[in-house]
């Protein structure tokens, strides 16, 4: 059997040594993985009591009350023309009174500012202008003190919805009531003033 020479071997032993040296010097940073990320709590809050129609709500100076809903099959615009609803929906008409019991003016709320849920489905105001009714999009942009206004606002239901499963929303604050709510509790992004009617007594 063939020695190995001792110069290789305490060269070896050598190189050993030093990167044992080496690796012990050098400072390790731990990492954490996550492998699933924990869930963050949100805060979920409940729909406002719905009010009856004709109720009145008060936000900040501004009495708003939902007095009267219709529903057609049809309708005649301002042009004389006719019209007819998708097919699978019909047309609902919400009647919205305003009142500025303030001391200054105020800003009449955007068309944007009404919805209607049906279920866990938001709807949102169109194009209405329906003869011989005042509609809502034609109010001026200010009411002063003591100055009342009106008008009708177009909301296009499912076919088969019954007044008792709608409900009409004021939000003055926002276009948009929630964009991941689920019934029956809705919860909300972000803490907005919501008035809620039923739309059927």
């Amino acid at each position: 059997m063939k020695k190995i020479p001792c110069i290789l071997v305490n060269n070896l032993i050598g190189w050993l040594i030093l990167t044992a040296c080496s690796s012990t010097s050098e400072s390790v940073t731990p990492v954490t993985i996550t492998l699933f990320p924990q869930p963050t709590a949100t805060e979920v809050r409940i729909l406002p009591t719905p009010a009856s129609p004709g109720d009145s709500i008060l936000w900040r100076d501004l009495e708003v009350s939902m007095d009267q809903i219709e529903t057609t099959e049809e309708f005649i615009t301002e042009f004389g023309s006719t019209r007819i609803p998708s097919p699978g929906t019909k047309f609902m008409w919400v009647h919205i009174q305003l009142k500025n019991v303030g001391q200054i003016e105020i800003d009449v709320p955007q068309l944007e500012n009404f919805s209607v849920l049906y279920a866990a489905t938001e709807l949102k105001p169109t194009y209405g202008h329906r003869q011989d009714y005042k509609d809502y999009s034609t109010l001026g942009r200010i009411l002063f003190p003591d100055q009342e206004a009106d008008g009708w606002i177009r909301f296009d239901i499912p076919a088969t919805a019954e007044l008792t499963d709608l409900l009409c929303v004021f939000i003055p604050e926002s276009a948009q009531i929630g964009t991941s709510f689920s019934s029956p509790n809705y919860p909300y992004g972000e803490d907005k003033p919501t008035y809620v009617w039923k739309c059927a007594s």
